[in-house]
């Protein structure tokens, strides 16, 4: 064997054992900061995909610690909390719910694909069992920093019926929308402080020096991960916690996604301020 094909094979190797092992169990923080006065100081975090298999305990008790220590001012979930289509095959609803309850700040969830693949309405059930409002083109207004703030929920594009005029009525600035799928944002004609989704995983394994190539959205590439702001509205996409059917990770840590809301006109970190943990 020669010199060439022993370095291929070294590379391969490192690829295979870097995407299957270390990425999909690293756990990233990666902070935002948008500039708007309505919502100066205030800290949210958005957690999405996370896909439990059925004995994920740990990796979920690292999810929860890790949120928890940002001491976010409220906590958003955006679905998939399952994988597949088993519900026998994923962690208890209950379970989960129950671990997702000692998020230390108010909690609310829109429901993803898998989790209706799954078994929604056991899933939506358990979290509202343990004190997680479940958001299904539907809002909340509760009072955050001394104002009243909006959140409104949108349930998943791929199996549900987004209403997103239903979602935000009798909201008013500022208000938040958050939904798993991306693929929503052009139709959000409102002027909403921001939006928040999941669903693509960042496109999960990325080849150095390119586009991610597999991106489960109609936008392709341009939905993968990160601030977008096509509109009037910002846009943030978040890489997620887990992994598909295909349980590999390259270039595309998992996240935890803090937005922190400045003062306009502060000089902000570029988007996409990573901590490691």
């Amino acid at each position: 064997m020669t010199k060439e094909m022993m370095v291929i094979i070294a590379f391969f190797v490192f690829v295979l054992i870097k995407s299957i092992f270390i990425e999909p169990n690293a756990l990233n923080v990666t902070k935002y900061e948008i500039e708007d006065n309505q919502l100066q100081g205030i800290r949210i975090a958005y957690l999405s995909d996370f896909h439990l298999k059925r004995r994920d305990y740990k990796r979920l008790d690292r999810i929860v610690n890790l949120t928890n220590a940002q001491n976010p001012n409220v906590v958003l979930l955006g679905g998939d909390f399952a994988r597949g289509h088993n519900i026998n095959a994923v962690m208890n609803p209950e379970v989960m719910a129950s671990k997702l309850s000692l998020l230390n700040a108010p909690t609310y969830a829109v429901l993803g694909n898998e989790d209706w693949w799954t078994d929604g309405n056991a899933i939506s059930n358990a979290l509202k069992e343990n004190g997680i409002r479940v958001l299904e083109n539907s809002s909340i207004r509760i009072i955050l920093k001394q104002r009243y703030v909006d959140f409104a929920g949108i349930a998943d594009y791929t199996t549900q019926q987004p209403k997103i005029a239903q979602a935000l009525r009798r909201t008013a600035q500022p208000r938040i929308v958050f939904t798993h799928n991306p693929d929503v944002y052009y139709d959000i004609v409102d002027d909403v402080n921001l939006v928040l989704a999941g669903h693509t995983h960042g496109g999960q394994f990325i080849v150095p020096f390119t586009k991610p190539m597999f991106v489960p959205s109609k936008f392709g590439s341009e939905f993968a991960s990160g601030l977008v702001r096509k509109t009037r509205n910002k846009l943030i996409i978040s890489r997620g916690l887990g992994t598909s059917s295909v349980p590999v990770r390259l270039n595309c840590k998992p996240e935890i996604v803090i937005v922190d809301f400045v003062r306009v006109g502060t000089v902000i970190d570029p988007p996409g301020k990573k901590k490691r943990k």
